[in-house]
């Protein structure tokens, strides 16, 4: 990351190499322009509809808007010699709202395992990824970690929950207005009973 000022960056994760990378920068700080690196932020962007004290992750049409984005911008002709570099903040919600998207798009596009997804995001002296939590009032009974949710996604993928090929965004979006919960899978343990 030569034109990203080394006093701003606190972890540089590499995806593709010389292509794509994933950085934290210190709060409030911004990339300076430069000729062979593009930067874009998607922490205002894709945000996250908590219900109480909730973060993430975020939600399929977001990811979905992230991949569509991303693949747009590695196909640019304009930024075909660039390298292409999504940043976050330091702040703990939105980095892992933001790294849950990056390897979400190696997992979906590239066909990485979840763990090759997120390796690059805990070597290198990189700080710890908050873990997300229950949407309830009060203190959360579980933790859920990014590499669970890279498995989620591998998983859905795998069982055929949804294609990008053919994901109708809007039809989610509408849906998740009217009733946020509407787009959760539920899975009820079977049992007998003796």
């Amino acid at each position: 990351m030569d034109t990203l000022n080394q006093s701003i960056v606190v972890h540089v994760a590499e995806y593709i190499k010389d292509r794509l990378y994933f950085t934290t920068i210190q709060e409030k700080k911004r990339p300076k322009i430069s000729v062979t690196h593009h930067y874009f932020c998607t922490d205002e962007e894709l945000v996250y509809n908590s219900f109480y004290a909730d973060f993430g992750p975020l939600n399929l049409a977001m990811v979905y808007r992230y991949y569509c984005k991303l693949n747009k911008k590695l196909k640019s002709r304009s930024l075909a010699k660039k390298k292409i570099v999504h940043y976050t903040t330091n702040n703990g919600e939105k980095r892992v709202n933001a790294a849950f998207l990056v390897g979400s798009y190696m997992i979906i596009q590239h066909g990485k395992s979840p763990e090759e997804a997120y390796r690059p995001l805990i070597f290198g002296g990189s700080p710890p990824f908050l873990s997300f939590r229950d949407a309830s009032v009060g203190p959360s009974t579980y933790h859920l970690g990014l590499l669970d949710c890279f498995r989620a996604i591998k998983k859905a993928l795998l069982n055929g929950f949804f294609n990008f090929e053919n994901f109708d965004v809007e039809e989610y979006e509408y849906y998740e207005l009217l009733n946020p919960d509407l787009s959760w899978i539920s899975y009820i343990p079977l049992w007998t009973s003796s």
